[in-house]
């Protein structure tokens, strides 16, 4: 009996062991359900795990293109991830990147340029799907994209509508951006800028200050834009801009634009246009809008100028269907124009240079009175009419202008592509005659004809020259003033070059002419 009682007692002992691994076997849960909760029923268990596997929804990409645009349009904000005009990719998306002119609610929780629209079908040839987005019991906002046929331009469609049970009110912002060349050059990246259009008036924030800090305006802007070489991104919604804020990442620039508030009352939508221009900074083109776009062409200090001479070179192309041949008559035109400033220049350059041997005798023989040189001098000037600054006031008159014709020539879009004679196939490019076995610093592996050219009409012109009193350093600086010039010129567009050397070679004609107009000194005595 004792063996029996050991053997039930053991056999107990295994069984309260053994008995929770059996309850875990059978799928039985170990702590018993409390009254007062239900299991869940077998329909919201379907639905629980139905949540669990459907993966969170993905955006969808629907690519675009006809004659002028490659565009890629994604339902993630209703937005465009990709857009190319021509040759110029003008904003690319990377892995997880949002796309531009997606538009977002100034204090609202969500932020639905993330947030992804329902896609439905496009509205007709070149149209976007239609994409919708809507907070239940709040606000529907529906989204269209419709690609110009001949023009390189986009409308944005987009229209609110308030569904809540009372008046409310909306605030847009549109946030879109533009790729910028990738260039460490200060003059290049000049060229890349922000513009708005605030009160009639150009302001411009360049990429370098960009850096920096961001820049943000208040006030009713016309229209916004971006800018890099040759190529414009230019937008211009159909209500009130209140204020934009422009920042540079990751060699982008980004800008938000917020539009004035809306008050909808329940159930009223509102409709926003957005006029989106993408393409070349052609002046004509921008013209024809008629919203004052071709402004970008007249910003800065030197903007009329600017904007006289691509006028004028354009004109010239129409009448003899080159560029390289408008920029002769251009540059002819200029140098008529300033040739009587510049005649005077060198007739009194050639004064200055007569009276030479008199000027270094006064000051040789009042070395020790300068006041007295000085006095005498000026008489000396004054009975040959003669003008000290004669000689450079004519040249400082005329810089202006030279520069404002090389931002034009450096810059116009016109020039891309254009041809002129033989080898000069395309005037914003340099010439490139032939390529060089090999690479030279500062110079590169191309030979370029017109820079070569250029430095040997500036040694003829400065030979032409009448000197006056100069130091030995600065007679050595002027030799060395083609070479450097030569340098500067080589790799700058052939277009440019060509006009700094038939300027040249048209001062040096007036010089020619200049030095066969014997010097009278009046009123000195020559004995």
């Amino acid at each position: 009996m004792s063996k029996r009682y050991i053997l039930a007692f053991l056999f107990s002992i295994l069984v309260l062991l053994l008995y929770p691994y059996y309850l875990k076997l059978v799928g039985v849960s170990e702590r018993p359900v409390a009254t007062s909760e239900r299991p869940p029923s077998p329909k919201k268990e379907a639905v629980l795990q139905e949540l669990k596997l459907r993966p969170a929804p993905s955006a969808q990409s629907f690519p675009y293109r006809n004659e002028l645009f490659e565009v890629f349009f994604t339902s993630q904000g209703g937005s465009l991830s990709f857009l190319k005009q021509g040759k110029v990719v003008f904003y690319e998306a990377g892995a997880g990147e949002k796309g531009i002119f997606g538009i977002r609610l100034l204090h609202e929780a969500e932020d639905l340029t993330q947030e992804i629209f329902q896609a439905g079908p496009p509205r007709g040839q070149g149209s976007s799907p239609r994409f919708e987005y809507e907070k239940p019991g709040q606000y529907r906002i529906t989204k269209s994209f419709f690609v110009g046929g001949q023009q390189t331009t986009l409308i944005l469609e987009s229209e609110i509508e308030n569904i809540s049970g009372k008046e409310r009110r909306f605030t847009l912002e549109i946030e879109y951006a533009l790729k910028l060349a990738d260039s460490s050059h200060a003059e290049e990246q000049d060229k890349q800028k922000a513009v708005i259009s605030l009160a009639g008036e150009i302001h411009v924030e360049k990429q370098r200050a960009l850096q920096k800090k961001s820049w943000e305006t208040p006030g009713e802007l016309e229209w916004h834009g971006l800018l890099k070489k040759h190529y414009a991104l230019l937008v211009k919604p159909d209500q009130k801009t209140v204020s934009q804020e422009t920042r540079l990442e990751a060699n982008r620039f980004f800008t938000r634009l917020r539009l004035a508030p809306m008050d909808l009352k329940p159930g009223e939508k509102k409709k926003l246009n957005v006029l989106i221009y993408a393409g070349p900074q052609h002046y004509e083109s921008l013209k024809e809008f008629g919203v004052g776009f071709e402004k970008i062409f007249s910003k800065g200090v030197l903007g009329l100028p600017r904007l006289l001479l691509l006028s004028g070179l354009n004109f010239f192309k129409r009448l003899t269907g080159n560029y390289g041949i408008a920029i002769l008559l251009i540059t002819l035109l200029i140098k008529i124009l300033f040739t009587p400033f510049t005649h005077f220049s060198y007739q009194s350059m050639a004064k200055m240079q007569a009276l030479q041997p008199k000027v270094k005798a006064l000051q040789k023989h009042h070395q020790k009175d300068p006041a007295r040189m000085n006095k005498e001098l000026m008489e000396l000037y004054r009975r040959n009419r003669v003008n000290p600054l004669g000689g450079c006031l004519p040249m400082v008159l005329q810089i202006p202008v030279f520069i404002a014709f090389y931002q034009v020539l450096s810059e116009a879009v016109e020039l891309r592509g254009a041809p002129f004679i033989f080898w000069i196939q395309d005037l914003s490019q340099p010439d490139r005659l032939f390529t060089l076995p090999a690479s030279l610093p500062f110079v590169g592996d191309a030979f370029n004809l017109l820079p070569l050219l250029m430095i040997g009409s500036m040694v003829w012109q400065q030979a032409l020259t009448p000197q006056t009193a100069a130091t030995p350093a600065q007679e050595k600086l002027m030799y060395l003033m083609p070479i450097i010039f030569g340098f500067v010129f080589y790799n700058l567009p052939s277009g440019l070059v060509l006009y700094w050397l038939v300027n040249n070679l048209l001062t040096i004609f007036h010089q020619l002419v200049i030095k066969r107009i014997p010097v009278i000194l009046h009123h000195e005595d020559q004995g």
